[in-house]
């Protein structure tokens, strides 16, 4: 059992011998930074707990097979997470060394977006998601061509196959909700929980937890309260400080520690195949994938902080560099998340505990910035006015 899981051996320790034991708890929380593999282990835990043999990960049974390619019916996944980075990296690997493992790589980092998009998630939100189904089929089509088992496209075709694909799926990830996760979301599921699986566990995967709204999170507790028999709920959060106490009573936490550096360059070659010694964590890789220039974002980030703390005058020219990059929708996203990064370490007392920011506070900001990409998303709102607002909104919240 979770062989593949890497750096964890407290909690896949742990998760096995309450498998055994049949001890596991209904209701668990995965917490810890990002690319910490919170995702590739509740992926793995729903995989053992749906198997119909001994839980390995080369078992041929059905199920297993369903879900080592992210096609099981039996696990639903909620939320958001850096799809982009990740299918780019997945990507990268699958044109340079063409091998049954890139495929299983490429196509599980594209799954984990569009089964956010499962039809009885949205049931009565259709209006919402237009265009998606025609955007989904065109993956479809290439998640086929391009499946573990099936032979590669030769030369140049497989890299015309995967550019294509990040480009349709980059188009899907206007579709995530602004807000995470949708009451309406939680109620599907809900209904989803008590339908019949032919005596299969049944697992739903909730990524940013901390996120939801007070009216999806009050919607969860009902179930969590007594969910059906064969249920497991897993929560996923990069921030435990911020999920309130009612909801952290009714799971089962399990850390995911923060990797070394070292153990993250390991993982650089050994997962992703990347010699190079270029990068210094996983954090690092991803972004590096995409072009994205952290140093500068950071530089920024700290700025903009510096003047929320200490209410300084707002001087939007003084963010011109910056804001020259962060126009495409992806960019803006990544700025904000360094920015809530920043705060909540400052809030948590990790860089500066002589600053104290108020939970409620933070909370306002998490807000603002989460309304923030919604409008740049949904109305393509011009990034400065969007940036000046939100410092200035921000800065009333303190």
């Amino acid at each position: 059992m979770f062989e593949n899981i890497l750096n964890h051996p407290e909690v896949v320790t742990g998760l096995a011998e309450e498998i055994n034991g049949k001890t596991l708890p209904a209701s668990l929380l995965f917490y810890g930074d990002k690319y910490t593999g919170k995702l590739t282990t509740a992926l793995e835990l729903a995989r053992i707990l749906s198997c119909e043999n001994n839980g390995l990960w080369t078992c041929s049974c059905r199920s297993c097979e369903e879900h080592r390619v992210l096609i099981s019916p039996s696990t639903v996944m909620l939320g958001n997470r850096y799809f982009l980075e990740e299918i780019e990296a997945c990507a990268d690997i699958l044109n340079r060394h063409r091998q049954l493992t890139g495929q299983y790589q490429f196509v599980r980092s594209i799954r984990k977006l569009t089964r956010r998009f499962d039809q009885y998630i949205w049931k009565g939100m259709e209006n919402k998601i237009k265009g998606l189904p025609g955007e989904l089929e065109k993956i479809g089509t290439i998640l086929e061509l391009l499946n573990p088992g099936k032979e590669l496209p030769a030369g140049k075709k497989l890299e015309k196959l995967t550019s294509n694909a990040l480009k349709i799926c980059t188009k899907i990830t206007e579709y995530i909700s602004s807000d995470n996760i949708p009451i309406n979301q939680i109620r599907n599921i809900t209904y989803w929980t008590h339908t019949t699986f032919s005596g299969r566990a049944r697992i739903v995967i909730i990524e940013g937890a901390e996120s939801m709204g007070e009216s999806s999170r009050n919607s969860l507790l009902k179930i969590l309260e007594e969910p059906p028999a064969g249920v497991y709920f897993i929560l996923i959060s990069t921030r435990k400080n911020l999920i309130i106490p009612t909801l952290l009573s009714r799971v089962r936490p399990y850390n995911f520690r923060t990797r070394t550096n070292i153990e993250d360059r390991a993982i650089i070659k050994r997962i992703f195949r990347d010699d190079s010694d270029g990068y210094i964590n996983l954090r690092d890789f991803f972004m590096g994938m995409n072009g994205v220039n952290l140093t500068l974002l950071r530089q920024y980030s700290s700025h903009a902080l510096d003047i929320l703390i200490n209410k300084k005058e707002i001087r939007i020219d003084d963010f011109s560099e910056v804001l020259s990059i962060i126009d495409e929708k992806h960019i803006l996203r990544i700025f904000l998340e360094e920015l809530l990064i920043l705060i909540q370490d400052k809030c948590i007392g990790t860089i500066d505990p002589e600053i104290d920011i108020p939970l409620n506070t933070l909370q306002k900001w998490n807000l603002l910035i989460q309304q923030t990409m919604h409008n740049r998303i949904s109305y393509n709102q011009n990034t400065r006015l969007l940036f000046e607002t939100l410092l200035y909104r921000m800065r009333e919240a303190v």
